[in-house]
């Protein structure tokens, strides 16, 4: 997720590539994002604002099925808690986000260009850029995303490790790829305060067989006068596909 990447994160344009069909998809016992049609995920959210009290909600998502989408075969339909559904493709470089549907619109809206989740391999030290938007999820907007120009910032991702281990309520999961994204959001001046740029980071962790089974975010702004007081949210898996 990403949050909305928080988290996660969004619809996209889909260019005709190299996709995997549902036998394809279905066969792979250690895709790091599956997209096999009836798998189910559920996620503890929680949301610790700067000098508030935490909130704690759960969060959902299934896949609902596979089907050839805009001219690209073996896109996989996924369906959170609320109704909003999100297309998802492997391509050969990559897993993508190609569209998003909310329950307020009839059509899925297409996202230019597509959102990359994770490259493909996944190999430690891969770079890319993406909305700091938890697509898996969606939009589950946090402090510094709720109130950024134009409602988006993005971040300059990493791939930490992939051999990192993880401990959530769904179990011990090793093997891991570990994800970090990082920005910096310019806050500007206001009264009593001088402007200042506020570090977020992003860590993700996916898990062959199971996708993402963990995301913490921190967003550093400690001072209680401003507008923006910054925070901590995190998604841990609480079960999914065995």
């Amino acid at each position: 997720m990403g949050f909305s990447r928080l988290i996660p994160a969004a619809a996209l344009t889909v260019a005709v590539a190299s996709g995997l069909s549902a036998c394809s998809e279905s066969a792979d016992p250690n895709a790091l994002y599956p997209l096999a049609p009836g798998l189910q995920w559920t996620y503890r959210m929680e949301l610790k604002p700067f000098g508030e009290t935490q909130t704690n909600s759960t969060r959902t998502m299934e896949n609902v099925r596979l089907e050839n989408f805009a001219g690209e075969p073996g896109v996989a339909i996924r369906r959170n808690e609320s109704g909003e559904r999100f297309y998802v493709v492997q391509r050969d470089d990559g897993y993508y986000r190609v569209a998003r549907k909310s329950v307020t619109t009839h059509y899925p809206i297409m996202d230019q260009p597509a959102v990359r989740i994770l490259p493909l391999p996944a190999d430690k030290g891969a770079t890319w850029v993406e909305p700091a938007h938890t697509f898996m999820l969606g939009r589950a907007k946090t402090f510094i995303t709720e109130n950024a120009p134009g409602n988006t910032i993005t971040l300059d991702y990493h791939i930490e490790s992939t051999d990192a281990e993880v401990d959530v309520p769904a179990g011990h999961f090793t093997g891991c790829v570990e994800v970090i994204g990082r920005t910096s959001f310019h806050l500007g001046s206001g009264v009593g305060f001088l402007p200042s740029d506020v570090p977020i980071v992003q860590r993700e962790w996916y898990c062959p067989r199971h996708g993402l089974v963990r995301l913490e975010r921190d967003e550093k702004v400690t001072n209680v006068a401003r507008v923006i007081t910054g925070g901590h949210m995190s998604f841990t898996l609480l079960s999914g596909p065995e």
